[in-house]
């Protein structure tokens, strides 16, 4: 542990409302210092569930509970004070009961509350998640981070962009959902984007293992190695491995990049407007397909890169009030 006072035992009594204000406080403050803290946490919570649950076992009564029910199956008359003192007692343990369930599970669910970061549009971010695994979120972008008590998963849910380098733990199982496809890795550096609007959610390795699969699914069918692109269509739910030799270009927005290779006309104005919040109008739908090559950067401005990209004589464009129109030459 990071902090040598902060042992298991006063980790334990904290869990179990033992602690006065003070020390309490102490402990929270510790708690939130570190993603290793937080899962010591989380280990003596499992620990101390575990242990009640064997003492519980351990103190049932198996004979007498028994002989309790022949007993019960006897018709005969108590005293009624009797049976009021047994109805009180049973009530009290019921609401003791109910009372250590309610404290359990509102301490789970404050351990278990999720990490959420997003950005908005033409921002980017970067954030280390609790178990230590860094994540770059790009324009537009979100994430959702849990790590339940009872599983050694750590899960994250996403939309947009986002670049992963996960801390590696071989006995938790790292996974990414996003669009219906899961994305399990235990510890390695990729790139995912879910383009919801063209249906598509794509994986590029750059270092390590990851597995796929349908979201809901057991089976990881499909495993990708360094240098390769993963390609699912959440319509048809189909994938598509493919060799990506410049998969660290697929980073470059991460520095404020823009590289276009050989790219539709359609998918650089949907990166364009994701960044600078303008509408792009193509005012000839022939344009759509038509294929550019450049490397900009964000501080470069919208302007700036559609007068580049015209001096190719393919197109022109007009500024309409925010609006950019763009017409065939």
């Amino acid at each position: 542990m990071e902090t040598p006072q902060i042992t298991e035992e006063r980790l334990a009594a904290y869990l179990r409302g033992e602690l006065p204000a003070a020390e309490a406080a102490e402990i929270e403050a510790w708690y939130d210092a570190s993603p290793v803290n937080r899962r010591t946490m989380g280990e003596v919570y499992r620990i101390l569930c575990l242990n009640d649950r064997l003492r519980a076992a351990e103190e049932v009564d198996v004979e007498g509970s028994l002989r309790a029910v022949k007993r019960r199956m006897r018709p005969r008359r108590a005293p009624l004070r009797r049976l009021v003192w047994r109805s009180a007692a049973a009530a009290a343990v019921v609401l003791l009961a109910l009372g250590l369930w309610l404290e359990t599970r509102t301490l789970a669910e404050r351990l278990e509350r999720p990490v959420v970061v997003y950005t908005d549009l033409g921002e980017r971010s970067q954030v280390e998640l609790p178990d230590g695994t860094k994540v770059w979120l790009n324009s537009s972008s979100r994430i959702e981070y849990r790590t339940p008590l009872f599983s050694r998963e750590r899960r994250v849910t996403m939309s947009g962009e986002a670049y992963f380098e996960v801390e590696h733990d071989a006995a938790s199982p790292f996974i990414v959902s996003s669009g219906g496809l899961d994305i399990k890795v235990l510890g390695t550096k990729f790139n995912i984007r879910n383009d919801a609007a063209r249906h598509r959610v794509t994986t590029v390795l750059l270092e390590g293992s990851v597995a796929a699969a349908l979201s809901g699914s057991e089976e990881y069918a499909v495993r990708l190695r360094p240098a390769q692109m993963l390609l699912f269509d959440s319509e048809t739910r189909s994938m598509q491995l493919r060799d990506c030799p410049a998969a660290s270009n697929s980073i470059d927005w991460i520095e404020g990049h823009f590289r276009f290779e050989q790219t539709t006309f359609e998918q650089i104005v949907s990166e364009l407007e994701r960044y600078y919040n303008v509408e792009v109008r193509f005012m000839d739908d022939s344009l759509r397909g038509e294929r550019f090559s450049g490397d900009f950067h964000l501080e470069d401005g919208i302007y700036h890169i559609m007068s580049v990209l015209q001096l190719t004589y393919k197109f022109h464009y007009k500024v309409n009030r925010d609006n950019i129109e763009l017409y065939a030459n």
